[in-house]
C-alpha cells in the first residue's frame, strides 16, 4: 500500500510558531501575576493631616527663661469660633481670646486649647461652681485672655512689672506672654501641660486666688505657686484639684 503523502512543510512551520507564541504568552501572564501585588495593587488611603506642630523650642529656653525678639504691634486677632462649656455649673463666665498679630499664633487654635483646659475636671470648673464659655463678642466677655509679645505684655500688666518674661491678671484681663506660651520655662518638660498651668494659674488670680508656696519637698505643687520661676522642691502641676 503506498505511503500517505506528507503534510506540506509550511503547515509545520506555522504550527511551531503558534506553540512558541502560546508559551511566551503563558510566561508573560505568570510574570504579571507575580508582580500584581506590588505594582497593580490599589494605592493606600491618604493619611489624615497631622496636628499643627508645636513651635521648636530653642535649647537655651530649656536652660533659662528665654525672651524672643517678637515685636509689639498693639493689634489683636480675636477668636472667630465659639465653644460651649463641657462642664455644667451654676455660673457661666463668657470669655474671648485676643492674640497679638505679631506672635504668629492662631487665635482659634489658642482658644481651643484654653477651652480644653477649662473643660478638664481637674481644673477650676471641676469644683462645680462656675464654668467658662468661649464667645466671639468682646463686649459680652467677662474675661479676656490675651497672648501678647513681651513688650505688650509689660504694657497690659502695668503697674505690675513683668520684665518681658512673665504673665499677669489685670482686672478682667488675663495676659499671657507669647514667649511663655510658645517656649515655656525650664521648670516644665511638656509644653501642653505648661500651657494648662499658665491658664489655670492666671485665671486663678481672676477668681480671687493668691500666690502660695510649696508645702514640702516632693509634694505636688499647688497651681497658685509661681512654678514658672521656681518649684521650691515641689513636683510641677498644672491643675488646681490635683494638689487638693
Amino acid at each position: 500500500m503506498p505511503a500517505s503523502p506528507s503534510r506540506p512543510q509550511p503547515y509545520r512551520v506555522w504550527w511551531l510558531v503558534f506553540v512558541v507564541i502560546l508559551a511566551v504568552l503563558a510566561m508573560l501572564w505568570g510574570w504579571m501575576a507575580q508582580r500584581a501585588p506590588e505594582e497593580y495593587a490599589p494605592a493606600p488611603a491618604a493619611k489624615s493631616p497631622s496636628p499643627s506642630p508645636t513651635p521648636e523650642i530653642p535649647e537655651i529656653a530649656r536652660q533659662e527663661v528665654w525672651t524672643s525678639d517678637t515685636v509689639a504691634s498693639g493689634a489683636y486677632l480675636t477668636n472667630t469660633i465659639t465653644l460651649e462649656p463641657g462642664i455644667t455649673a451654676p455660673t457661666v463666665v463668657p470669655y474671648v481670646v485676643n492674640v497679638e498679630d505679631t506672635t504668629e499664633l492662631d487665635p482659634d487654635e489658642v482658644a481651643r486649647e484654653v477651652q480644653a483646659t477649662f473643660d478638664d475636671e481637674r481644673g477650676w470648673a471641676g469644683y462645680g461652681k462656675r464654668t467658662f464659655q468661649l464667645v466671639a463678642d468682646v463686649d459680652a466677655a467677662e474675661l479676656v485672655i490675651y497672648v501678647t509679645s513681651p513688650d505688650t505684655t509689660d504694657e497690659l500688666c502695668a503697674p505690675l512689672e513683668t520684665g518681658g518674661k512673665w504673665n499677669c491678671r489685670n482686672g478682667k484681663n488675663v495676659v499671657l506672654n507669647s514667649d511663655r506660651w510658645k517656649y515655656m520655662t525650664p521648670t516644665y518638660d511638656d509644653l501642653g501641660t505648661y500651657r494648662a498651668y499658665l491658664v489655670n494659674h492666671e485665671v486663678g488670680h481672676f477668681l480671687g486666688q493668691g500666690h502660695v508656696a510649696c508645702p514640702k519637698a516632693g509634694a505636688t505643687a499647688p497651681v497658685m505657686m509661681q512654678q514658672s520661676i521656681d518649684l521650691g522642691g515641689c513636683v510641677p502641676n498644672a491643675w488646681p484639684r490635683d494638689a487638693d
